[in-house]
Formats: C-alpha cells, sequence, structure tokens
C-alpha cells in the first residue's frame, strides 16, 4: 500500500515540470567538476560547477545516469563518478595510510602502491583498489559504449585508455584543484561544449541499454505492485534524507539475513518488486525527503506527507499545523506584531481561523485551506534501523478529515498561557518535554512520536508511556509550563471523552474553574495557595514547598497536606495578605472531606492541572493589582 501510493504520487510528480524529479534512468547526482575533454580524448581544462552560497561551495544537483547501491565492493557509475573512479586515485588520512601498511607487510609494498604528494595529515596515492575501481570503470564503459559511434563518447574512451592514474599529479590542470577532486565531489564529461550524459544519442542508448534484452540473469515475475510481470529489483535505490540514518542512504525493501528468505529466493526476489515500480517509489520518496514543505521531524522519527494532487497547498497547511511557527504572546509588544514576523502571524492566524471552524462543528472548504478537503492524503513515519529503515505508521485519509483531526489536537492541547508561551506547541516541542533539561541528549523515547502520532491522526487516546513521563518531569523538576499542563489537560479529555474515567468533559478546563468539585483538582489549587503564601510571607526563601513536598503532595496527600497547613499559618501570620489566604484555603477546601491517601495517575493529571490553574490565577490576580495601582 505504501509504495503503491509512492509509485502513484511519482506519476503526478512526471506531469509536473516544476517538480525537477528525475526521467527513469536517471537518479540526482551532486556534481563537483565537469572534466572537459578534446576529440582526442586528453583533459583540456576542468569547470569547477560547485555554487557559491557565500558560506560553502556546495555541489550542483542534475540528473544523472542511475547510480548504483555501493557497498565495500567496486561499483562504478556511469558517466558521473568520483576521482578513485576515474583517475585510479585516492586521497586517505594518516591514520588510514598506516592502516594499509600494516596490511601490505609481508608483500612487496613498493608494488602496492605510489604516493603522488603527501603533508602531515594525508596522503595522495595510487594504491591497488585505486587501480581496480580505474579499471572497473574503464572496462564498464568500454563495455556499454563500444558500439555507439559518437565523437563525445569516442574521446571519453580515448581519456580512459590512454590515461596513467600516476600521472594525476602531474597534469597542469588537475592541480588547480586537487585536494577538491579528491574530497569525494562527482564529475561528470564535457565535450564539444555539452555533458555527454545529456547529449541526445548517449541518452538513447543508455535508456536502450536498460530495456531488458532477455537475459538468463533477469528475475522475471509479477511484481506486487503493479500486478503485471516484469523484470524484478534485485536492489533497491537508496532512501536518503532520513534523520538518524546513514549518510548514504538506507533501503526500505531488503533482505539482508538468511532468516528472512524463502524458497530459495535471494534478496529483494523475497518481495518481487518491478524495476519500474522501484524506481518510481525510490523516487518519489527521495523527493519528499529532500523539500521541506513535505517532511517534518518528530523525536527520531522523520515524517512525509502528500497529496493525490499537484501544487504544495495540502502539504503546507498539514507543515503548519504539525510544526507552527513559535509565536508569542507578547511578541506584539501591544504595537502590533513585529514586521519581521509577518508571515509567521499569517501563519497563526490561518491556523486560529481552522480551529475555530473545528470548534463550531463546521467542516473545513476549500476556501479555508487553498486545498481540496476530498483529496486523499498520506502520512508515512520513517525511522533508522541500522542498514534499513523502519514504518513508524502510516495513514491514510481525507484531507479535511485530516485536518480536523489535528485541528482537535491542538483545541485539546488550549491551555491558559503566559506571555512567553507558544500559542501552538509543534509536536516536535511537545516530546522534549518528556526529556530532561539538563541532559546532554534531548532525543525523546523512540517509539513516543510514533505512538503520540497516531493517537493525533485517529483522534484516540494519547499513549500512557506519554503521560507518565510528563508526570514524572514534572515531579522531578518540580517545574509545569502551559506544554506540559495542555498535554496533561488533552490526556485528560480524551480518557473522557472515550468514557475511560469517571470525570466529566467539562471539569477539565482551559483555565482555572472555582466551581470544579473535584477533589485532587481542589489540592492542586490548595498546593499552588499554600506555596503563594510562603512566598507572601518570605519572598528570599531557598527551600520552598514545592521543592520538598510537590511530588508526594500529588501522590499521597493525606501525609503531606496536614504538615503543610499546619505551616501555613505562620506563614498566614507573618503576610499582609493573610487574611485573603486564609478565604482563599478555605474556599479550596470546601467539598474536601478528607485528604485522599493515594491519588491514582489520572487523579495526579488534575491534582497538577489544578496546581497549573492556581498559579496563573495568581499572577493574572498580581498584574490585574498593579495595572489598577498606576
Amino acid at each position: 500500500m505504501i509504495i503503491q501510493s509512492l509509485c502513484r504520487y511519482y506519476d503526478i510528480l512526471a506531469k509536473d515540470e516544476g517538480a525537477g524529479i528525475s526521467p527513469p534512468g536517471y537518479s540526482k547526482g551532486n556534481v563537483s567538476f565537469a572534466l572537459v575533454l578534446d576529440p582526442d580524448g586528453k583533459l583540456s581544462y576542468i569547470i569547477d560547477l560547485r555554487i557559491d552560497d557565500n558560506k560553502k561551495k556546495r555541489p550542483r544537483v542534475m540528473d544523472v545516469p542511475q547510480q548504483g547501491v555501493r557497498t565495500v565492493g567496486i561499483a562504478p557509475n556511469v558517466l558521473c563518478d568520483n576521482a578513485k573512479y576515474i583517475f585510479g586515485v585516492e586521497k586517505l588520512k594518516r591514520s588510514e595510510f598506516k592502516e594499509m601498511l600494516v596490511k601490505s607487510s609481508g608483500k612487496s609494498a613498493s608494488s602496492d602502491y605510489k604516493i603522488l604528494a603527501e603533508t602531515e595529515k594525508e596522503v595522495v596515492l595510487v594504491n591497488q583498489r585505486s587501480r581496480d575501481s580505474f579499471e572497473a570503470f574503464k572496462n564498464l564503459h568500454h563495455r556499454l559504449f563500444d558500439s555507439l559511434d559518437d565523437p563525445g563518447v569516442r574521446a571519453l574512451l580515448n581519456f580512459l585508455d590512454t590515461w596513467n592514474p600516476e600521472d594525476f599529479a602531474r597534469h597542469p590542470k588537475i592541480v588547480e584543484y586537487m585536494d577538491e577532486l579528491l574530497d569525494g565531489g562527482n564529475c561528470v564529461f564535457e565535450c564539444e561544449g555539452i555533458f555527454l550524459h545529456t547529449k541526445p544519442s548517449v541518452m538513447e542508448f543508455w535508456e536502450n541499454h536498460l530495456t531488458p534484452k532477455g537475459d538468463d540473469t533477469v528475475f522475471t515475475t509479477q511484481c506486487l505492485v503493479t500486478g503485471r510481470t516484469a523484470p524484478v529489483a534485485r536492489v533497491h535505490n537508496k532512501i536518503t534524507g532520513v534523520v538518524g540514518a546513514h549518510k548514504a542512504g538506507a533501503s526500505l525493501v531488503t533482505f539482508n539475513d538468511l532468516s528472512f528468505c524463502s524458497y530459495g529466493k535471494e534478496q529483494s526476489f523475497n518481495a518481487p518488486i518491478s524495476e519500474s515500480a522501484m524506481f518510481k517509489y525510490t523516487t518519489a520518496l527521495n523527493y519528499l525527503l529532500a523539500h521541506q514543505d513535505y517532511r517534518i521531524r518528530i523525536a527520531e522519527t522523520t515524517v512525509v506527507f502528500w497529496a493525490e494532487t499537484s501544487g504544495t497547498a495540502c502539504e503546507e497547511v498539514a507543515n503548519l499545523l504539525f510544526a507552527p511557527p513559535d509565536v508569542f504572546e507578547d511578541d506584539t509588544g501591544g504595537e502590533g506584531p513585529d514586521p519581521e514576523r509577518v508571515q509567521d502571524w499569517e501563519k497563526i492566524e490561518l491556523i486560529r481561523d481552522i480551529l475555530d471552524k473545528v470548534r463550531s462543528g463546521r467542516k473545513i472548504h476549500l476556501e479555508d485551506t487553498g486545498a481540496d478537503p476530498e483529496t486523499n492524503f498520506y502520512m508515512l513515519g520513517l525511522a533508522p534501523n541500522n542498514a534499513r529503515l523502519a514504518v513508524r505508521f502510516w495513514h491514510v485519509d481525507r484531507f479535511g478529515n485530516f485536518v480536523t483531526k489535528a485541528a482537535r489536537h491542538h483545541l485539546d492541547m488550549e491551555i491558559v498561557r503566559g506571555d512567553r508561551d507558544p500559542r501552538y506547541v509543534s509536536l516536535y516541542r511537545l516530546l522534549r518535554e518528556t526529556v530532561a533539561q539538563s541532559a546532554d541528549n534531548k532525543a525523546p523515547a523512540p517509539l513516543l512520536g510514533g505512538l503520540v502520532m497516531r493517537s493525533v491522526l485517529n483522534g484516540t487516546p494519547y499513549p500512557v508511556q506519554m503521560y507518565g513521563a510528563i508526570l514524572s518531569r514534572i515531579k522531578v523538576e518540580r517545574s509545569i509550563n502551559s506544554v506540559r499542563a495542555g498535554f496533561i489537560k488533552a490526556y485528560l479529555l480524551r480518557l473522557s471523552r472515550a468514557g475511560l474515567m469517571n470525570l466529566k468533559e467539562d471539569l477539565i478546563s482551559v483555565s482555572l474553574n472555582k466551581d470544579n468539585p473535584n477533589v485532587p483538582y481542589r489540592l492542586g489549587r490548595l498546593f499552588a495557595i499554600l506555596e503563594k503564601a510562603q512566598a507572601d510571607a518570605n519572598r528570599d526563601v531557598k527551600s520552598t514547598i514545592s521543592s520538598k513536598y510537590f511530588s508526594s503532595a500529588s501522590t499521597t496527600p493525606a501525609v503531606v497536606f496536614p504538615v503543610l497547613l499546619k505551616l501555613a499559618q505562620h506563614h498566614i501570620a507573618k503576610s499582609d495578605w493573610g487574611f485573603k489566604t486564609a478565604r482563599d484555603i478555605e474556599e479550596a477546601l470546601d467539598g474536601v472531606d478528607e485528604f485522599p491517601a493515594y491519588l491514582s495517575l489520572e487523579e495526579q493529571g488534575m491534582f497538577m492541572l489544578g496546581y497549573y490553574h492556581q498559579r496563573k490565577a495568581n499572577f493574572t490576580k498580581k498584574e490585574e493589582v498593579v495595572s489598577e495601582a498606576a
């Protein structure tokens, strides 16, 4: 299903001239230099194709003949490769060079390698592996193009036949770019003012070569994706851009152990996917991962999304809902939006409009988001798993339903905020709240991202693992912010909505609800009032009741609150606000007949919600008093 959807998306991209995806038989290559050959096959000069963006020169991306998957073996590419394959030369660090000498001990070391240049840190040399790589590159091009009568191809073959790797450091044109050429950048060939891989005659010859000619080594069977009988891809192209995966890419479909194979089949023949379908799904997936508008990161999971339509309207809205910009309450400074952040404010306004529609029960229409709500929408979560990719989740829905569920997540997370709290929280930031602030590694638990995403997309209760992690962080750090409080509220709301707890939805509020009779909620409010009473009595106190008693008060109230109430009498006696504090304590305890011996996880959440609401109310009242006095 995943690969079928990606193949259909490739067909959509192929019709979009602005998408710039590679046609069958080609792939995107990072090209740094063009090697210009004269008609006799001599290297005339070198053109630097890299793009200078004032920071660092980066390779130019262009369509080149399909590049194969490289492992530890020698595998040359067609008409585009690095210096080791084209020139038979490589650059090694001193440590790597010494290791090579150790391996070649006992042999004739002088015949195994020849040093062309060296520094204190690096050695440029020709060794047996670089010679073998060059020979493989030369033999491949002779095998492919010997029968093609083209001046440019003849020049390339002459160059390969006459080139001596040991002349590398003596060639006047190569010396100008020697370090850059050996840094691993790819080179293409130019002859008579045109890149060889773009010449119509070469392209036609290459594409005809890709068509199976009845070779016995080609395995043909029914494709799992298209249902047609076709040659099967033995090795699938690498997928690049997944966070945490190997930089060279990882495979989505791969079999690298005998226990994964059956019926005597090897590698990907166990999941027969045709060469055509393989090319389509890998090209489409790499395209999505390469564009910021089509992907987000949730913990260690890289999420890509797409719609079965041309254009990016659906994807832009999806990106906005899951990764909204950080816009804070006081960003306006009382004088309107910051001119430098106008686009961010426009995005926030769009989110607010969508949320208002969903809140009132109205459907999402085309004019609300600029995207057709009836189109199919797909979300795929990928995570690294050694040399392959693991699918964390896969979701298919109409775009309108997706927007509604994403908006419902934000509505459930709504909570009273401070001036420096974000208006809307990204999933990435939410998951970061499960990690200790002092931790060097800020990565959340690997599975949390997928679990939370499933809850959002399906509209189901949030995972208890996430809820437990948030509660633990609050207890350990004795700190609850708007993000943590918002998730606690959302978790309890969805439990109540699903009938999994004995608490009505209207008692789980956005801000302080003094009429809420829930005992854990009232005890959370009481703890905030007692904390404020201590602060009013002694502003300079270093050890507060929160630092000593918060965790136990939210878990075993019967043990802690009698002590705290006794301590509060001393604070009330010292404070100028003692009468008001005593009245607030009495109001919070109204309806609390006894302190519970133990609070369940859900009750602990209500305790923390009451504590957070009361603290925000305390600060709000203080600001109002200051404002009235002015």
